[in-house]
């Protein structure tokens, strides 16, 4: 049964605001939570995060509350109910994401169907069937904040501490310009990947011509791979991985001239601090979950996309490690050109 307090209490202008998991995913987000907060000026809204996912949307300001995801399904309830919500936006897919919501009593829910959960939903959201919006920013602004236009949202912007940019800074003194940022790393692991090979040959080519310094960047995950790619350019690179706060990431993105990224979480924040990038695509479809803006150059190999792919898929790793070289180092050149 639905708890009851969070109807006595609530605040009549407060939107719950599920977030996705993933730092791409909640990047994608945001044009809908801007889009949400400059219809509502004074509304409030109160995020619903993973405690993994706090320090990315501490560096966006369309939320008035981050509320952690407790742990365990009756904290999380509790949690939901006192935050005195009267509707929720349920961005995530999950059975558990729409089902917390419910049983906090929270009368308007509304979110996509799938995974069992219609039942749980009040306002169902159908997936719109048109080409022109398969990226998954549609799905979220058609879920918060229907009948915004195709094309007609603002772009994902996040807000870099000052503390985090004069650390940049410090940490990159002596690192020759232009600054290039190697981000061979992904979250969903090889078949996300291109080749570390690929990324050495391409650092040495960037450090003689057009002589760029180069930092390669990380999770505490990467280190080794972010390492080895750095030692393999040679003296031209150095790695930060797993030195670095989500903030601190961040700033050093902003400061770099070009990133080169995967498909994955770096790209999303790049794009986000307004940095030129190449990104590189091997199986996963640019149409649906490539970065947001205009200063980027996309890579993608042949063949057919698919969304979801296996960790170690051999034909995606194929695929990606096709693309060559001298392809991204061509991007890079585009990108700083144009």
């Amino acid at each position: 049964m639905p708890a009851s307090p969070a109807s006595a209490s609530s605040d009549p202008g407060a939107t719950l605001v599920c977030a996705p998991g993933w730092v791409g995913d909640g990047i994608m987000a945001m044009p809908a939570l801007q889009e949400l907060r400059r219809r509502n000026p004074d509304s409030r809204i109160v995020l619903l995060v993973k405690p993994a996912m706090r320090p990315l949307w501490e560096l966006h300001r369309a939320a008035d509350a981050l509320l952690e995801w407790p742990s365990g399904l009756r904290p999380a309830v509790t949690a939901v109910s006192a935050a005195g919500c009267e509707r929720a936006v349920i961005l995530p897919n999950s059975f558990r994401s729409a089902l917390v919501p419910c049983l906090a009593g929270i009368p308007e829910r509304r979110g996509r169907p799938g995974h069992w959960r219609r039942w749980l939903l009040t306002d169902v959201v159908e997936p719109s069937g048109d080409p022109a919006r398969a990226h998954q920013v549609y799905e979220y602004l058609d879920a918060l904040v229907p009948g915004v236009p195709t094309g007609g949202f603002e772009a994902p912007r996040l807000a870099v501490p000052p503390a985090a940019r004069e650390k940049a800074r410090e940490r990159l003194a002596g690192l020759p310009a232009p600054r290039v940022a190697l981000l061979p790393g992904a979250a969903r692991g090889p078949s996300k990947q291109w080749p570390a090979g690929h990324f050495i040959e391409l650092g040495r080519r960037l450090a003689e011509r057009p002589g760029a310094g180069l930092v390669v960047l990380g999770s505490a995950r990467e280190t080794e791979l972010c390492g080895r790619v750095a030692s393999g350019i040679g003296a031209a690179a150095r790695s930060l991985a797993g030195e670095t706060s989500l903030a601190d990431w961040a700033a050093l993105l902003e400061a770099c001239d070009l990133v080169v990224c995967n498909d994955s979480g770096g790209a999303h924040v790049a794009s986000a601090v307004g940095r030129p990038e190449v990104v590189i695509f091997g199986m996963t479809d640019p149409s649906r979950t490539a970065p947001l803006g205009d200063r980027r150059r996309i890579i993608r190999a042949e063949g057919p996309c698919s969304r979801d792919i296996a960790r170690h898929d051999p034909e995606a790793i194929k695929k990606l490690a096709s693309i060559t070289p001298e392809q991204v180092y061509q991007a890079a050149l585009e990108c700083w050109a144009g």
